[in-house]
């Protein structure tokens, strides 16, 4: 074999390493944009999604009742400790931003608002808890209402409101049943739905952080008829990609 084969055989081989390893790295850039991370040391365990009727007394001296009306969707993620994951890892803060409303209900305004400070309630639509970005930090114990979480797992909450749905004015003197309040102002459930999106990205004390996209689908069926109606999502379809902290 003549040097001159040898030297074409030798950058064939050459070149066939090379496409072969660059092939090799495509298929796991492919494949870790698919599956993300597969061994995170905490993860979503569940979503709950609680959603009511809600109303605000308008003051009003000519009738019995003047209610602004809305419907609040509250929804509670749970994190916990991969039991797979051997290494002990801390969580330094969880962070929950970029919200989007990827499909805007037919009638209200969609809102978010943080946990609010209050001993009485868990949440409250003012101004006061208005927000786009929510950081919950880690802690030794879980406080959803003063934004901790236990850095090794636990629950972080907030509300998305469709406000300003409508008014009920009525004079009539029975009692109201704020339930049916919906249902009262014409509101179906095809005027409420919405598919709302935010991030989640939990950090850690190492440096090292984790984000994922969650889409959910507002609200919980039943709603209008009932009042209140509520899901445990556990089938959870999430994909965390590693984040510099």
């Amino acid at each position: 074999m003549s040097k001159s084969i040898k030297k074409i055989l030798h950058i064939c081989i050459i070149i066939t390493i090379i496409v072969a390893i660059a092939f090799a790295a495509l298929i796991l850039i492919l494949q870790y944009d698919e599956n993300g991370e597969t061994n995170m040391p905490f993860e979503i365990s569940k979503i709950t999604i609680i959603s009511t009727t809600d109303a605000q007394d308008v003051e009003d001296d000519k009738n019995i009742w003047n209610e602004l009306v809305s419907q609040n969707n509250d929804i509670y993620i749970d994190i916990k400790k991969n039991d797979d994951y051997r290494e002990t890892q801390i969580i330094d803060n969880v962070v929950i931003n970029n919200f989007n409303i990827v499909n805007e209900p037919a009638k209200g305004e969609i809102t978010i608002y943080r946990p609010s400070t209050s001993e009485l309630q868990t949440f409250e639509n003012t101004e006061e808890y208005l927000t786009n970005e929510i950081i919950v930090t880690g802690e030794q114990a879980t406080n959803i209402q003063n934004l901790q979480i236990s850095n090794q797992g636990g629950r972080i909450a907030f509300r998305c409101s469709n406000n300003n749905l409508g008014s009920y004015v009525s004079n009539d003197g029975d009692e109201l049943d704020y339930s049916k309040l919906l249902e009262k102002i014409g509101i179906t459930n095809e005027d409420l739905k919405a598919k709302v999106s935010f991030d989640i990205e939990i950090l850690l004390t190492n440096g090292k952080g984790f984000k994922t996209t969650v889409e959910l689908d507002l609200p919980v069926d039943g709603v209008v008829s009932t009042g209140k109606s509520s899901t445990e999502i556990t089938d959870l379809n999430v994909v965390f990609k590693r984040v510099e902290n």
